[in-house]
């Protein structure tokens, strides 16, 4: 599966032709943003990995709507979000999958996980699901939770410093997906894009 940096406008449309891993590259976090990719099945067999990465302080906010459109049969997406809010940041996110009843044998899923390292954070994560085929799979989750206290103390123990703690739970928290984009160049532009001591 190819691999693809994504430059993320206010409605991106892609058509999606051949099996490829999006990974979405925001431009700014402000209020006045509102992003949305929609991810276009009208080929039979293609499949597609779209994933969302980031970190939130000081009153940034991320509102994101994906939407998985399946128009033919034996396609397949997983959108994968992840993020990290610290102080005074929000993250609103719509995750969409639709099956036409044409689109058989068709699997579409959505993941929307969030870390939580700050106070007055808001994190609102909604999942939509039309499916008008019946031999099909697909499924949503979403989960929000903070860094164990335990987690920090454990590593402080070690020589660490509580940031240097975060930081590193953080890093394994994101490295979960980005240990499996061979691109090396994509992987350098996450990793300066993702900040995780805010």
């Amino acid at each position: 599966m190819k691999t693809e940096l994504l430059k993320v406008k206010e409605d991106t449309v892609i058509t999606v032709t051949a099996d490829t891993r999006f990974v979405l590259d925001f431009e700014e976090f402000t209020s006045e943003k509102r992003y949305s990719v929609d991810l276009r099945f009208e080929k039979e067999g293609v499949e597609a990995e779209l994933i969302a990465l980031y970190t939130l302080g000081n009153g940034e906010k991320l509102d994101l709507t994906t939407v998985s459109s399946h128009m033919v049969p034996h396609t397949s997406c997983v959108a994968r979000v992840k993020g990290v809010l610290s102080e005074g940041s929000e993250s609103i996110y719509v995750g969409k999958i639709i099956i036409d009843k044409n689109a058989q044998q068709t699997s579409s899923f959505l993941e929307d996980n969030v870390l939580v390292t700050g106070e007055n954070v808001v994190n609102k994560s909604s999942p939509n699901l039309q499916i008008d085929a019946n031999d099909v799979k697909a499924s949503h989750g979403a989960t929000t939770g903070r860094i164990s206290e335990n987690e920090i103390f454990y590593l402080m123990s070690r020589g660490l410093s509580h940031t240097e703690a975060q930081d590193i739970i953080i890093r394994g928290f994101f490295e979960e997906i980005i240990s499996k984009i061979e691109n090396e160049e994509v992987k350098k532009k996450i990793y300066e894009r993702l900040s995780y001591s805010k």
